[in-house]
C-alpha cells in the first residue's frame, strides 16, 4: 500500500509524463517470478503456456474429477502464481479442475501489461481453453481484486461468453473484493489525480459493464477493505443483471484476508450448486 501511495504521489508531482508509470506500477506491479507448480508446492498441477499475439502466457492447470467445475481462476495484481498455490490446493482438494492463467509480466509470462493486453489474453483462453485443458465441464469465472474486472470486462462484455459467438456462458461468477473501476480506487486514495485521471488507459470499469453478469453471482467483500471499499463492491452488486447473485460481507475483512473459515463453505456451496 506504501508503495502504491508513492507511485501516486509522483503521479501528482510529475504530470501526465508519469502516467505511463503510475499505471505500470499501480495497475500491475506483478511479480514476474517463474515457479513451478511443484516448487510451489502444489505438485498436481501442470504447468503450460498459451502463445497470445507472441506473448507466451505461463497457465497452471489440473483437470476436474467427475462432473466437477473447472475454476478459471484471474488473479490480483500483487505477487504471482505462486503466491495463490494455497488457493489452488484447496480447489483441486475439492476435485474441481483449475486453470490459472498468469498476465503478461507475472509469474514468467511474456510481454507487456495493459488493458487491452490483457482483454485479448483472456478472450483467447476462453474460447481456446482446449490448448492448455481439454474438458467440457462446467466453467466457473474467479476474479480476485484486479481480476474482477478482467472477468467482467475482459469476458462477460464481450461476445467470447455468447452461447453462438463464443464458447457459451460460464455456469457461474465469483469476484472477490471488485471495485466498481481503476479510476475511482485511484481517487479514493488521492483525489488530486482528478486532473490527470482522462490520461489513462486501464480504468477497467467493472460497475458501468456489470450488467453482463448474468450467470450466478457471489460477491466477497471485506466491510473494512480499506483499498478497495466494500461500496464499490455493492455497486458493482447491484449492477449486476442476474437474479441468482449473492452477497457476503466479510465481517473485518480487509482485502487480502478473505479466505476464512466461515467464508470458505459459503463459497463452496455456491460453486457446487451453480455448477450442478
Amino acid at each position: 500500500m506504501l508503495r502504491v501511495l508513492a507511485y501516486i504521489t509522483l503521479f501528482s508531482l510529475g504530470g501526465y509524463v508519469a502516467v505511463g508509470l503510475l499505471e505500470q506500477k499501480m495497475i500491475y506491479p506483478f511479480d514476474s517470478t517463474r515457479v513451478s507448480p511443484a516448487k510451489a508446492g502444489v505438485p498436481n498441477l501442470t504447468e503450460k503456456t498459451l502463445e497470445v499475439d507472441g506473448a507466451q502466457l505461463v497457465t497452471w492447470v489440473a483437470a476436474p474429477r467427475g462432473g466437477k467445475p473447472v475454476i478459471l481462476y484471474f488473479h490480483g495484481n500483487a505477487g504471482n502464481l505462486a503466491n495463490r498455490a494455497g488457493r489452488f490446493r484447496r480447489f483441486t482438494e475439492r476435485g474441481y479442475g483449475l486453470v490459472a492463467m498468469a498476465y503478461r509480466g507475472s509469474s514468467g509470462s511474456t510481454g507487456t501489461p495493459s488493458q487491452k493486453a490483457i482483454t485479448a489474453d483472456v478472450r483467447t483462453l476462453y474460447r481456446h481453453l482446449d490448448r492448455v485443458l481439454k474438458s467440457d465441464n462446467p466453467r466457473v469465472l474467479y476474479g480476485e481484486s484486479l481480476g474482477t474486472g478482467v472477468v467482467i470486462l475482459g469476458l462477460l462484455a464481450s461476445a467470447v461468453t455468447d452461447a453462438e459467438k463464443g464458447a457459451g456462458p460460464p455456469a457461474a461468477v465469483v469476484l472477490e473484493a471488485p471495485y466498481s473501476s481503476i479510476l475511482d480506487v485511484a481517487l479514493g486514495m488521492s483525489p488530486q489525480l482528478e486532473p490527470l485521471s482522462k490520461f489513462l488507459t486501464s480504468t477497467w470499469e467493472s460497475a458501468a459493464n456489470a450488467r453482463y453478469i448474468k450467470s450466478p453471482l457471489l460477491v466477497i467483500h471485506g466491510t473494512e477493505d480499506a483499498f478497495i471499499p466494500i461500496a464499490q463492491g455493492r455497486k458493482v452488486f447491484a449492477a449486476a443483471a442476474t437474479n441468482d447473485k449473492q452477497f457476503l460481507a466479510v465481517k473485518g475483512g480487509g482485502h487480502t484476508d478473505l479466505w476464512r473459515s466461515d467464508v470458505l463453505p459459503h463459497l463452496w456451496r455456491f460453486i457446487d450448486r451453480s455448477s450442478r
